[in-house]
């Protein structure tokens, strides 16, 4: 099963954002939605922000909306905290 990551990078003074693959060893493949080429990007590059995994964060996302969304639940987090 490959990793991929919701992600920013910054190209040409650009911010893009959508998705990077995990590769073995080699870094990450950053590629905007609809575009066939990938650019490699170094482990190390600063221009590259990982967020969420994808399957993660899109079942917590679901996850959230069953629960009636980020104000509902956030709402009730501080009902609990008093």
């Amino acid at each position: 099963m490959k990793t991929v990551h919701y992600a920013s990078y910054e190209r040409n003074g650009q911010e893009e954002y959508d998705t990077s693959d995990l590769l073995n060893c080699s870094g990450y493949l950053f590629r905007r939605d609809g575009e066939r080429q990938a650019v490699l990007v170094s482990y190390r590059d600063p221009n590259l922000l990982l967020f969420g995994i994808v399957q993660l964060a899109d079942q917590q996302y679901l996850d959230d909306e069953v629960r009636g969304g980020a104000a509902a639940i956030a709402c009730s987090r501080e009902q609990e905290v008093r």
